[in-house]
């Protein structure tokens, strides 16, 4: 009877750690990233800013921590945006 009552109670103890543990995961963020080339700086973002807007709206949620880095290459700049969209 003892050993029947201490299963069900970890059971009962296990089921509860599950349900509180599922909402969190199921709100992860995923991270997103775009490129954008163009004559100039400013261009390229604006066209990378574009495209992960568009990428981050294809995904459902918010974007959020975006960063830019850009580098100057022969033919022009190329910009790099990344961020997370988070539900």
């Amino acid at each position: 009877m003892i050993h029947k009552a201490s299963v069900m109670a970890g059971a009962g103890v296990i089921s509860a750690m599950l349900l509180v543990a599922g909402p969190a995961q199921s709100g992860t963020c995923q991270p997103v990233s775009a490129k954008g080339f163009a004559a100039d700086p400013a261009t390229a973002t604006t066209r990378a800013q574009a495209k992960l807007v568009k990428h981050a709206a294809r995904i459902g949620g918010k974007l959020m921590n975006t960063s830019t880095q850009c580098k100057q290459g022969p033919l022009g700049a190329e910009c790099k945006m990344s961020g997370a969209v988070c539900p």
